[in-house]
């Protein structure tokens, strides 16, 4: 419109233009707010979302459900989201299936990664990592896959087990892949090749890590900046790696072992420091790196925060994740970073479900093995569940982790996947909203 045009108007039709125009601006805001979550564990795969504007309690039953979708197979896979598009990945009949969805829960386009696991507790185990126009993804049998991310045409495949002689534990592979710059890292397993870098785009070798011959464990590896080197941190079935991501080389390791080899949580870093935990009695503990990265000795232990693989959350300078202490049951815990000492441990209902855990918008938010999902306020002084409900369809074990992206809750139960609409429409005070450390 021109100067001339807009003259014209009187007052009042420029006003209400005014209020439509920023009303417009508003909601374009509201829909396209709040980060992508395009791999296991968020952006930087601590669990934590930057999301903001999202609900401080739950009304009775939970907040709205948007979707609930079915078909998606057997498996235990969580969601990636980005560009608007939702990946997941199931067994189907014998194949592993990838999904990608639309936002209203819409299938856009499957493909197939092979076989699917069809060993102990058969089904899907790895989230899809999005990396630009492209979906990685591994199954329960090593087979390492790039596809396309708007068609799902393979790109390239390759058996890091059959290639690499891979040594997985009695679950097969679960790891989610870890794309670190031209590089797609994944952890066979055995003497040949425990951590492998391929070329994300060709599959071709860059590097492996040897020196050891550990089965790999069940976690997704992360990398990381200390001083001038950048390192990948990985669990394998025995211990905790410090890989060098320039060549593969292996800088230390640290036992860490239980009962069954389950090491499934992804290290945490903070300031020169890696937090790991394993379930079993294993507990967790924090881990010191020298200035060049090559050392490392340990800063504390505490044996009751032996998370099984809910994962553990770093905010506000302590850790939150339930212990274990059966197969079945866990607490909630808080062990500030400085001291290694339990603030707390809690039972999260009366049934005593562990369960996963996420981060957002200064809340935590948990979905329990029993099948029931909350929303808590978690601080050292205190925890307080402020809404729950009971997921609604799906059938097997409720072990899938809960992704808060775009203002909503996605939850994933065996073959269905629901939606909640979580976003709060008041706005809420700035600092509620300050991404923790």
């Amino acid at each position: 419109m021109s100067e001339c045009d807009r003259s014209a108007w009187d007052g009042r039709q420029w006003l209400v233009c005014r209020f439509v125009g920023i009303c417009l601006v508003l909601a374009f805001v509201g829909v396209g707010r709040g980060a992508d979550w395009p791999q296991f564990n968020g952006p930087n795969r601590d669990n934590i979302s930057t999301e903001k504007g999202l609900l401080k309690s739950w009304p009775e039953g939970g907040p709205k459900l948007l979707w609930v979708k079915p078909g998606f197979g057997d498996g235990y896979s969580s969601v990636a989201i980005s560009k608007k598009t939702i990946y997941t990945v199931g067994k189907v009949g014998t194949d592993m299936v990838v999904f990608a969805l639309d936002l209203n829960g819409e299938v856009k386009w499957t493909a197939t990664n092979g076989p699917a696991w069809r060993g102990g507790l058969p089904g899907t185990r790895c989230t899809p990592t999005v990396d630009g126009d492209y979906v990685y993804v591994m199954s329960g049998n090593g087979r390492v896959a790039c596809l396309r991310a708007a068609d799902g045409d393979e790109v390239w495949a390759v058996n890091v087990r059959d290639k690499y002689d891979g040594r997985h534990g009695t679950w097969g592979y679960s790891e989610s892949l870890l794309i670190d710059g031209g590089r797609v890292i994944c952890t066979p397993g055995g003497s040949k090749a425990v951590v492998l870098a391929l070329d994300k785009m060709t599959g071709e070798e860059v590097w492996k890590t040897t020196g050891v011959d550990h089965a790999a464990g069940y976690a997704s590896a992360v990398a990381i900046a200390h001083g001038e080197r950048r390192i990948v941190l990985t669990m394998t079935g025995a211990a905790l790696l410090g890989v060098d991501a320039a060549d593969g080389s292996l800088l230390w390791h640290f036992e860490h072992v239980n009962e069954h080899g389950i090491n499934a949580q992804t290290p945490l870093y903070h300031e020169g420091h890696v937090f790991i935990s394993s379930g079993w009695d294993c507990g967790g503990v924090l881990i010191k790196l020298s200035a060049d990265g090559r050392e490392i000795e340990e800063v504390w232990r505490n044996p009751d925060l032996d998370n099984d693989f809910g994962g553990v959350l770093f905010v506000k300078d302590s850790f939150y994740g339930f212990n274990w202490i059966t197969n079945a049951e866990g607490q909630l815990m808080c062990v500030p970073i400085k001291t290694g000492e339990t603030v707390y441990a809690r039972f999260t209902s009366d049934r005593k479900h562990k369960g996963a855990i996420t981060w957002a918008g200064g809340m935590l938010y948990g979905y329990d093995e029993g099948g029931e999902v909350w929303l808590a306020h978690a601080t050292p002084e205190k925890f307080e569940i402020v809404g729950r409900f009971n997921l609604p369809k799906g059938s097997g074990n409720h072990w899938a982790h809960p992704v808060v992206s775009g203002g909503r809750l996605y939850v994933r139960h065996g073959g269905f996947l629901h939606a909640y609409d979580v976003m709060d429409t008041v706005p809420a005070p700035a600092e509620e909203n300050v991404t923790p450390p």
